[in-house]
């Protein structure tokens, strides 16, 4: 075996660049499975730990207006309670010392930082707010640029009071600022007396029940406390179900974790390609030694032990090079992921499932991609190896070589037409090249026309929505007085309003499990509104002969969750009053996920029959003259400080500007649009690797060929050009392939990907300009792959070529 051992040492050495090939091929599908699997499970886990160390509450309830401390002692004695907390959000208007223009933001009070239950908020840096000076939220920071130290003027109900900033403090449920969340700051009970919250007051109740958790023992729950909530006096806004066990960020990530992990599984496949094109021609190029080692007495099994050991000595090696690399970045990628949930990445971790997997696909997938190629050759009769050249080339025999031929004559120059024919003489590699290739190309077309879909269905989104700001009031206004002021600022054109209500929908008994993961509330809106009207999936949208009558719109994937169609009767409880609506339509919902209360559509007018409240409004839609960001911005301002200097209060979560909005749910998709993008150039790049390899070992084994060239006149510049258009061609066959199966590909991918991230199936469109980018990306990639083993090939002298 010692003597073995040197051939295996001998065929690594002396073909140094295929080895090297070989090794970065099997070391960038090793690279991707650790990256992805290890940014999989440390995002996940860590999400899921900082989840449970926050001690979740089970169900979170938004209240409409203050209720009073009291009222938990009837709440705690619930059967299924177990416990209570309680805190108070609100809209404040801030700014810094020496500014002019007012912010709005949120102002989170809890009556003890010490004795938190639930949702815990934990202190980053500094202290806990006290009697005269405040926190602010990690997130905001970098959003706001405020930091501890700095001093705040507040607009409270005693004028304007100025408050230090000293501490930072992490809460477990902040929208990133990045996906539209606002400056958040902490106050305790003394300080928050300034906004006028009462210190024995609350407007959000947290509560946990009695183990084992369910969903539906908390839905049960939680209208049991709606319901007594309810004979007070006091409604409620919005119901939030957690899972205690798992974040509630998950469902953003699950559907693109499993596209993830797939993709990394076939970059390793498609190392594994390489490898297999690799060891075949190495193969055919020792089938001489082979013949030589079977004359001596060597037996199947040793000459094929030499060619895996070879193997899996190139194996370990990549190993080697990829793990340190594949883990680190697995590690960096989660922390800018954790990032964006507020979570604290923490000293570096390992994944050990991604070790796992980086040691049996770093080990086994060569190995078995080799076995095939290797067990053949070693099985060869001494006759057939010693007799064989090792080409392995049957150009000119089948149908398919001879219209290739004939194609290349006709059409091409002889040197185009030599290349032509030299990309179909070993069609085995062929395919093993092209899949490669074809596979990268089909990835980027599909994520450019992912991309193109979102922007589709945003644009369509937008062109539904004819308003350019939505304004959302912290408490209901009179309607002729939002009205007035919205339309003293120039920029607006017309206005609407709409009243939120909140409501128990219920079908035979049953409260409907809701799509929305902030729960639902009612939104009526005139039934001729000219502002709004979302995508109808089935039924009808509201019309003017709807006014009065009790119909509603009602989210398709609440609809389908719940087995309602377009006419079924639901039972609505708004208040005391329970009454049969009919559901009339069902609409596709773009706001779908977290962060959102869904909403049910319904006549203005019956619900202002229903409330007896006919002049009051919670939102107010404007239409106005603003093309940029800019514009939008400064129209907002202008609103704000119209409606701040008459003492009407905005609600920051649903107030909204149109194109801010849309830059939002961007926002959304890039870091996986940028993950994505990343894993297609590292494929692309497996492609060009593998592409160069089979350039290179096609060089090899035409050597004597590019001898008797040279014997007979052709210059170098002429080698040079035959494998360089080889290796163009080899570019051009793989783009007309990958676009072709990048079409079918690219609308189911866009679809799951629409469903994760924003609860709808994105508008279809596929980028035909990036398949001509693609284009010149592939011809530059080729055109850098065939560039050595070209040169290689051109500098090659006739005795060199000869004496091969």
């Amino acid at each position: 075996m010692h003597t073995l051992w040197h051939k295996v040492r001998a065929d690594l050495w002396a073909a140094k660049s295929r080895s090297l090939l070989a090794i970065i091929s099997i070391a960038a599908g090793v690279f991707c499975v650790g990256t992805l699997f290890g940014l999989i499970d440390l995002q996940l886990n860590k999400m899921d730990a900082a989840h449970r160390q926050s001690q979740p509450s089970h169900i979170n309830l938004m209240l409409r207006s203050d209720a009073d401390l009291a009222l938990l002692t009837n709440i705690k004695a619930l059967p299924s309670v177990a416990g209570v907390d309680t805190l108070t959000q609100l809209t404040v208007h801030f700014r810094r010392p020496g500014e002019s223009e007012w912010t709005m933001g949120t102002l989170v009070v809890r009556p003890d930082y010490t004795g938190q239950h639930f949702d815990k908020t934990a202190l980053q840096t500094g202290n806990w707010p006290s009697a005269g000076n405040i926190a602010i939220e990690n997130l905001s920071v970098p959003f706001s640029g405020l930091n501890i130290g700095d001093n705040i003027e507040f607009q409270t109900a005693k004028g304007g009071q100025t408050l230090p900033i000293t501490g930072i403090v992490r809460h477990p449920f902040v929208k990133p600022p990045k996906f539209g969340g606002q400056v958040h700051f902490f106050a305790d009970a003394s300080t928050a007396a300034l906004f006028g919250v009462s210190a024995n007051s609350f407007r959000q109740l947290l509560v946990q029940i009695t183990p084992p958790y369910s969903s539906e023992q908390a839905r049960t729950v939680a209208a049991e406390i709606s319901a007594l909530l309810a004979q007070h006096h006091i409604a409620v806004n919005v119901t939030l179900l957690q899972d205690p066990e798992k974040h509630w960020g998950r469902p953003i990530l699950a559907g693109v974790n499993g596209v993830l992990q797939i993709m990394a599984l076939v970059s390793l496949a498609l190392a594994s390609v390489l490898i297999l094109n690799t060891v075949s021609a190495h193969i055919a190029q020792q089938t001489d030694q082979i013949g030589v080692m079977k004359a001596l007495g060597g037996a199947t099994a040793s000459i094929a032990a030499v060619y895996l050991s070879e193997i899996l000595l190139m194996a370990l090696l990549a190993i080697a090079l990829a793990a340190p690399p594949g883990l680190a970045a697995a590690y960096f990628s989660s922390c800018q992921l954790l990032g964006l949930f507020n979570i604290d990445c923490g000293g570096f971790e390992v994944s050990s499932r991604a070790v796992l997997y980086m040691l049996l696909g770093g080990l086994l997938a060569p190995l078995l991609a080799a076995s095939g190629p290797i067990l053949k050759g070693a099985a060869m009769t001494v006759r057939v190896a010693i007799a064989s050249y090792g080409l392995g080339a049957d150009f000119g025999y089948s149908r398919l070589d001879l219209w290739v031929e004939r194609l290349g004559a006709r059409l091409l120059p002889t040197l185009h037409a030599a290349a032509l024919g030299n990309l179909f003489r070993r069609k085995g590699r062929l395919l093993l090249t092209q899949s490669v290739l074809i596979i990268a190309g089909a990835m980027f077309l599909v994520l450019m026309s992912l991309i193109a879909s979102l922007n589709l269905t945003l644009d369509n989104e937008m062109a539904r929505s004819r308003f350019a700001v939505r304004l959302g009031f912290s408490a209901d206004q009179p309607e002729q007085k939002i009205l007035d002021i919205a339309r003293s600022v120039t920029a607006t054109q017309s206005a609407e309003v709409w009243q939120r209500l909140p409501m128990e929908i219920s079908k035979d008994g049953t409260t409907l499990r809701q799509q929305g993961s902030l729960g639902a509330q009612m939104l009526g809106l005139p039934s001729a509104s000219a502002m709004y009207a979302p995508l109808i999936e089935s039924g009808r949208w509201m019309q003017a002969a709807d006014a009065g009558q009790r119909v509603l719109v009602l989210n398709a994937d609440t609809a389908q969750l719940n087995g309602i169609r377009a006419g079924d009767k639901l039972d609505i409880a708004i208040g005391p009053l329970k009454q049969a609506w009919q559901v009339i339509g069902t609409y596709r919902w773009l706001a779908g996920g977290n962060y959102a209360v869904e909403p049910v559509y319904a006549p203005l007018e019956t619900l202002r029959d229903i409330t007896r409240r006919n002049d009051m409004a919670s939102f107010a839609l404007l239409a106005a003259a603003v093309n940029s960001l800019a514009e939008e911005a400064d129209y907002l301002r202008q609103l704000k400080q119209g409606f701040q200097d008459h003492g009407i209060q905005l609600d920051v979560y649903t107030t909204v500007a149109k194109l801010e909005q849309h830059q939002f749910v961007r926002n959304q998709f890039n870091p996986v649009l940028g993950t994505l993008l990343v894993l297609a150039s590292m494929i692309a790049a497996v492609g060009g690797i593998g592409l160069s390899g089979a350039l290179a070992i096609g060089v090899l084994q035409r050597t004597r060929e590019i001898g008797v060239l040279r014997a007979i006149g052709a210059p170098s510049k002429s080698v040079f050009r035959l494998f360089l258009v080889e290796g163009l061609l080899h570019g051009v066959v793989a783009w007309v392939l990958s676009v072709p199966l990048a079409y079918l590909a690219a609308e189911p991918v866009a679809g799951e990907l629409g469903k994760t991230m924003l609860g709808i199936e994105l508008d279809f469109a596929f980028d035909l300009k990036a398949a001509f980018y693609w284009l010149g990306l592939v011809l530059l990639l080729a055109w850098l792959a065939s560039y050595w083993p070209a040169r290689q090939a051109a500098g090659l002298t006739v005795r060199e070529s000869l004496g091969h």
